[in-house]
Parts: structure tokens; C-alpha cells; sequence
């Protein structure tokens, strides 16, 4: 099957569930506030349309516009793969603030308990030990703007990749990692962190981890921003800890560079990274261990899977070169 039509069927079956499980309220915060959203998502639903119907362009004939088509194929193409990112992102969170309404938080306790018998205590106990005041606000800078940055231009390589096969399976990893592990696992095992662990547990088991999190540190902001906002509509809102989303990002990049450069040092500029927002993820109270860890198993596998929907190439392309290859008779 076509990867470009699994990925349509897929966001379309996510945009579907998250318009059923989100309130009205929800519905016009994340989808209906701005001319830019909703141009965005008609944009995407063109452009879908647009490569979908791409079959019935390769007729008898050869017209000008069939030509401008395949030499842009990798521009519009792209540009459609990159709206739906957007709207896979929208879908993310509009699903990520229903979490706790169907399936409230409990699997925290049991989580940081398998993180103890894997450490032998909490591993932000060995972080903090090993790393320091000095450690924490470095990890604080690099969890923001540079995962962003990181993140943004995998994004961009993933829609705009020359290899439009390797683009194909890039961008429908990333929305079913996200969708699937993101969405589904996380409803699983809903849980909502060690920071928050005493909020929604009354519990003070990680109230040291709170206390040794300076005020001012981006993370504590952020994550006292989402409590306050907890259960309100919003993009950038919603609380859930396992699997790790920032983990398993990294690792899917991982994946990206080993299939295209194989061992060389950009795929381990990516584990080093990886390793570091690892770290962080533990560090600043987001995640326990395991979160990242399971994240580190289940990403290979999206990835590996995403290969059963490779498609062929445009038809058009191949009409195209049939065209301008010479016939028996020429030759």
C-alpha cells in the first residue's frame, strides 16, 4: 500500500477520534481560534487531494503542466507533508488534554517504583548527585531551545528530503509515533510525572526532587504553567509522562540518520543529543527512566514498520520517463 495513503487514512482516523473526544470548548481553542489555523488545515486538505488524484494526470498526452509537476513534486509534496505535521501536532494535543478525562492518572506509583528497582532509588537521585546545581541549569537551557530548534529542522528534512521515499516513511514515523506512542501508549499507562507526583497522588515521595528545582528555572515555569492550566483546551497544554515524546523524538531522528549516513558522526552527534535530553527528561522532574526507555523500544519499531507502507514512485515520473527513453524502432 501507498505510504502517502496510510498516512492520509491515519490522520484522518485521529482527526476524527479527536473531534469526538474533545468538548466544544476544546474544539474551537485548538482548531477554530485564528484564520491561520483553519487556512492551514484547508491548505493540507488540498493538498491531499491534490496528490492523491496525482494518477489521473498521467493520460495519453504529455501537457506542460504534467512536466512542472514532476520537477516541483518534491517542493508540493513537501509543503503538504509539512501541513500535516501542523495538523498532526493540533491532533496531538487536542488528544495528549483528554488523557486524564478517560483514564485518570495512576500508573505513577507503579512506574517509579520499577525505576527503583532498576537504580536501586529514583534516578533523578543519580543525576542531581552526579551533575549539580550548575548541571540542572544547563540541562534547563538545552530542554527548551535547542530540542526546538533540533526538533523544527528534523521536520523540515523529514518533508523536504531529495529521497522522496525516505521523506514518505520520515514523516509518516514521526505522525505515528507521536499519534500511537504519544496518544494511545500514554492513555495506557496514563501518568503525569515525578513533578507532579504530589499534586495528583498527595504523596511527597519526589518533593525533594520539587525542591531542589530552582524557581526560576524555564522548566519549574512551564511545568506550574500546565497545573494551572490543567484540563483547559490550548496548544502547548495537557500533562503526560510515559512514554517520553521528547525522548522518543530523538530516537526516531536516530533512526533518520542511520537509514541515510549510517555509523558515521552525524547519527552520533544525534545519540550523544539523545543521551543529554535523556538525562534532562530525569533531571528536571519530567519523566521517570523508564518513560525514555520505553520510548528507546518502541521508536525502533514504528520505524521498521513504517517500511511495510513504502509506495512506488509518482506514476507520472514514469510516464514521464517512458517518454523520454528511445523506442526499439529509434534505436
Amino acid at each position: 500500500m501507498d505510504s502517502r495513503k496510510v498516512l492520509v487514512c491515519f490522520i484522518g482516523l485521529h482527526l476524527w477520534v479527536s473531534a469526538a473526544v474533545s468538548s466544544p470548548s476544546t474544539t474551537s481553542e485548538l482548531w477554530g481560534s485564528g484564520l491561520i489555523r483553519i487556512t492551514l488545515l484547508w491548505l493540507a486538505f488540498i493538498s491531499l487531494s491534490y496528490l492523491l488524484s496525482r494518477d489521473a494526470l498521467a493520460t495519453g498526452t504529455r501537457p506542460v503542466f504534467l512536466l512542472s509537476w514532476t520537477k516541483s513534486a518534491r517542493w508540493g509534496e513537501g509543503l503538504a507533508f509539512f501541513l500535516i505535521l501542523l495538523v498532526m501536532m493540533q491532533v496531538y494535543m487536542t488528544l495528549k488534554i483528554a488523557i486524564p478525562k478517560f483514564v485518570p492518572f495512576y500508573a505513577d506509583p507503579y512506574i517509579a517504583q520499577i525505576d527503583r528497582l532498576i537504580f536501586g532509588t529514583d534516578s533523578w537521585q543519580i543525576t542531581h548527585a552526579l551533575l549539580g546545581a550548575k548541571g540542572t541549569y544547563v540541562l534547563d537551557q538545552i530542554y527548551l531551545w535547542p530540542c526546538a530548534i533540533v526538533s523544527f529542522g528534523m521536520s523540515l528534512w523529514a518533508c523536504f528530503s531529495s529521497d522522496r521515499a525516505f521523506s514518505r516513511r520520515s514523516v509518516l514515523a514521526i505522525c505515528m509515533s507521536w499519534l500511537l506512542l504519544g496518544s494511545w501508549v500514554a492513555l495506557l499507562f496514563s501518568s503525569a510525572g515525578p513533578v507532579f507526583f504530589e499534586h495528583f497522588y498527595g504523596e511527597t515521595d519526589f518533593s525533594e526532587l520539587a525542591s531542589n528545582l530552582q524557581p526560576d528555572l524555564m522548566a519549574v515555569r512551564t511545568q506550574a504553567y500546565l497545573l494551572d492550566n490543567f484540563g483547559k483546551p490550548g496548544f502547548g497544554k495537557g500533562i503526560s509522562a510515559m512514554p517520553s515524546m521528547h525522548n522518543a523524538t530523538y530516537v526516531l531522528l536516530i533512526c533518520m540518520l542511520y537509514e541515510r549516513f549510517g555509523n558515521s558522526w552525524p547519527t552520533w552527534i544525534a545519540v550523544a543529543f539523545e543521551s543529554v535530553v535523556f538525562v534532562a527528561s530525569v533531571h528536571l522532574g519530567w519523566h521517570y527512566a523508564i518513560d525514555g526507555i520505553v520510548s528507546a523500544v518502541l521508536v525502533p519499531i514504528v520505524w521498521f514498520a513504517v517500511r511495510k507502507f513504502e509506495g512506488t514512485p509518482f506514476r507520472v515520473s514514469i510516464y514521464l520517463n517512458t517518454l523520454t527513453k528511445p523506442s526499439v524502432r529509434e534505436a
